[in-house]
């Protein structure tokens, strides 16, 4: 992605099909720039705010991930500003990658579903590494099995930072529902009795 540096207000280069935004890091100093609306939404799409990518800025390189995009508040499509932070080659970048439980399917027709238990991985991730989420496959487990953090492999440069007994998803079957026919028996017949007792109340009364 190819930055510019920024020299005008923000409504003028928003005006142009621009969107301002700042890049910082341990060793630069936060630099105003802008990018073209589509370059930037491409790179949003492709890369999230999990992972490092390269963008150019004055000939140089540098190797960078999304830190936080604000949206137009009334047009949540419409980006209005970002943050850029650049990494070094020995740094890493703490990330929350999102789990997302596939083969759910294999239980659609029977009585057990897969629950999950943990939403996404803490981890701490090296210049140039990174992923959008993560796939956990359920299709070949049965009732009563599940899947740790601890049973995850993950990509070169990327160590998992939570517990390794973890539970991620486990595969439970769905209890029978009751039916409240006994309930409202219950208070059918709790109903009665209070109208015995009212019954007997006026008889003692009217003796």
């Amino acid at each position: 992605m190819k930055l510019e540096l920024r020299t005008q207000p923000l409504n003028r280069v928003r005006g142009q099909g621009l969107i301002p935004g700042v890049m910082y890091g341990r060793s630069i100093e936060s630099t105003s720039v802008q990018v073209e609306d589509k370059a930037f939404k491409d790179a949003l799409k492709a890369y999230g705010k999990n992972m490092t990518f390269k963008v150019k800025l004055d000939g140089k390189t540098h190797t960078v991930y999304i830190k936080n995009v604000q949206s137009n508040i009334l047009k949540p499509s419409e980006i209005i500003h970002f943050d850029l932070h650049r990494i070094s080659a020995t740094e890493t970048i703490t990330a929350e990658i999102p789990l997302v439980i596939t083969g759910k399917e294999k239980f659609y027709q029977t009585r057990a579903f897969p629950q999950q238990a943990l939403s996404a991985l803490t981890c701490e991730v090296s210049a140039g590494s990174g992923m959008q989420q993560l796939e956990v496959d359920v299709s070949g487990l049965e009732v009563g099995d599940a899947i740790y953090v601890k049973d995850l492999t993950m990509d070169a440069g990327i160590k998992i930072k939570d517990d390794p007994e973890h539970m991620i998803v486990v595969i439970k079957e769905a209890s029978e529902v009751e039916e409240p026919v006994e309930e409202d028996e219950e208070v059918e017949g709790e109903e009665a009795e209070d109208t015995e007792d009212e019954a007997e109340i006026k008889e003692e009364t009217t003796e």
